[in-house]
C-alpha cells in the first residue's frame, strides 16, 4: 500500500513540471474586464511611475452639472471632471499620496487643483493616504474647471523616494521630478 501510495506521488511529482511549463512568467490575477461607470469613459491603459509608484488614469467623465452624495448636493462653477485613478506601490516600503496635490490641465495649459466641494460630497478620500508595500487603490478625482474647456492630461504630483538602502543612502538625485502628465485622450 504504501510503496503504491508513493509510486503514485512520485508520478504525479514527475507531471507537475510539464503541468506548469505552458505558463509564461510569474502567475497573475485573472480579474477579468470590468464595467464602465455610467456616461464614464475608459481611457487605454498608460502606466506611468514616480519613484516606486506607478500610476494609471483608468477613466474620465467631463461636463458633470452636479455632485450629490449621500448628505447633499453641489453644482460647480464650470463644469466637474471626474478622474478615476489607479496607484499601485512597488516598493518595499509605504509611500504617501496626496489627493489634494494632483492637477488636472485643460487644453489652454492651466492647472486646476481637485475641488474640496465635490471631493467632500462624494465622499471621495482626503488627506495624506499612506500606501503599504504591494498595496493598490483606485480612487476619484473631482475638479471644477471652466464649461468649454477641454481636458488634456492629469498631473501626478507624487513620491520619488526609494525603499532601496543605496538609494536612501545618496538620496534623491537633485533634479528628479516629482510630476508626470498623464494624458486623457481615448
Amino acid at each position: 500500500m504504501r510503496r503504491t501510495l508513493a509510486a503514485g506521488a512520485l508520478g504525479l511529482l514527475a507531471l507537475l513540471p510539464a503541468a506548469c511549463s505552458d505558463q509564461d512568467g510569474p502567475p497573475s490575477y485573472d480579474l477579468g474586464p470590468r464595467p464602465v461607470r455610467e456616461s464614464e469613459t475608459p481611457l487605454p491603459y498608460r502606466q506611468t511611475r514616480l519613484g516606486e509608484m506607478r500610476y494609471t488614469v483608468l477613466a474620465i467623465r467631463t461636463g458633470l452639472k452636479e455632485v450629490v452624495g449621500s448628505h447633499g448636493s453641489w453644482t460647480p462653477k464650470g463644469q466637474y471632471v471626474r478622474v478615476r485613478l489607479l496607484i499601485e506601490n512597488h516598493g518595499r516600503d509605504r509611500h504617501e499620496f496626496v489627493p489634494s496635490a494632483q492637477m488636472l490641465v485643460t487644453a489652454d495649459g492651466r492647472a486646476h487643483k481637485p475641488n474640496h466641494d465635490a471631493m467632500s460630497i462624494s465622499r471621495a478620500v482626503s488627506g495624506t493616504q499612506i500606501v503599504a508595500r504591494e498595496e493598490r487603490r483606485e480612487l476619484d478625482l473631482w475638479f471644477d474647471i471652466p464649461k468649454t474647456a477641454p481636458v488634456r492630461a492629469l498631473r501626478v504630483n507624487g513620491d520619488v523616494s526609494s525603499s532601496a538602502l543605496g538609494d536612501q543612502l545618496k538620496g534623491v538625485p537633485a533634479g528628479t521630478p516629482d510630476t508626470v502628465d498623464i494624458p486623457l485622450k481615448p
